[in-house]
């Protein structure tokens, strides 16, 4: 009997020794195993980005820049102001007046006497009549729509001020001009030679007598040009 109680006692001694090594195994084999890591949120990740850093393009990269323009006009008597506003208004375009320093006044342009002020302008080629003001920050402007009269069967000399006034490098120059039946009279391929590094579109030339209702000769000319908005 004492022999059997010794057995048991020493089996039960044997079973708690092994529960102890056991429970200590556990408390070291892994000291963080209830520290989970924090799961990666995707969607936070991404809303933290900064622009141009998730590697896909911005809505403005994909549809492109939109081209800025600008419609430039020399109006004396007001048929090219006129076809200008006409102009700006289809195509959502700023606009600018080239005003001189000095205004002209109908005796400047009295085409019967050889002694006026326009006159004698238009047969210098070095004349370079005065502009007021200036336009600001030119270089946005893709495209310059450029309006004038005919003076004499040329642009008048104001144009060619401020044709010198400004950078046209890679910019898009359309010209349209009013007349009393002139046409363009080769003003086109005039400011080709004064802006080699500009593209000179096909110009518009409108009847002094249709100034007021060009819309339609303007939009022919701009769906023409590939511009119609």
């Amino acid at each position: 009997m004492k022999k059997l109680y010794s057995i048991f006692m020493t089996l039960a001694l044997i079973v708690s020794l092994a529960a102890c090594a056991s429970g200590k195994d556990a408390d070291v084999s892994n000291p963080s195993s209830d520290i989970q890591e924090p799961e990666q949120n995707d969607e936070l990740s991404t809303e933290a980005q900064e622009p141009g850093q998730s590697g896909e393009p911005s809505a403005e990269e994909q549809d492109g820049a939109e081209t800025k323009a600008l419609v430039v006009y020399f109006s004396v008597t007001g048929n090219t102001k006129a076809v200008a506003e006409t102009l700006a208004k289809l195509q959502d375009a700023d606009i600018y007046e080239i005003v001189p320093q000095q205004p002209y006044t109908d005796e400047d342009l009295n085409y019967s006497d050889s002694a006026t002020r326009a006159t004698a302008e238009q047969n210098d080629p070095e004349a370079r009549p005065a502009i007021q003001g200036s336009i600001t920050d030119f270089e946005q402007y893709d495209i310059v729509y450029v309006g004038f009269p005919i003076w004499w069967g040329d642009m008048p000399r104001i144009l060619y001020t401020f044709f010198d006034s400004y950078d046209f490098s890679g910019k898009t120059i359309a010209p349209f001009c009013t007349s009393g039946g002139s046409g363009l009279s080769g003003t086109p391929e005039t400011i080709a030679g004064l802006e080699a590094g500009a593209e000179v579109l096909g110009g518009l030339a409108v009847g002094s007598s249709q100034a007021d209702n060009s819309g339609d000769a303007v939009a022919d000319w701009l769906s023409g040009l590939g511009l119609a908005k």
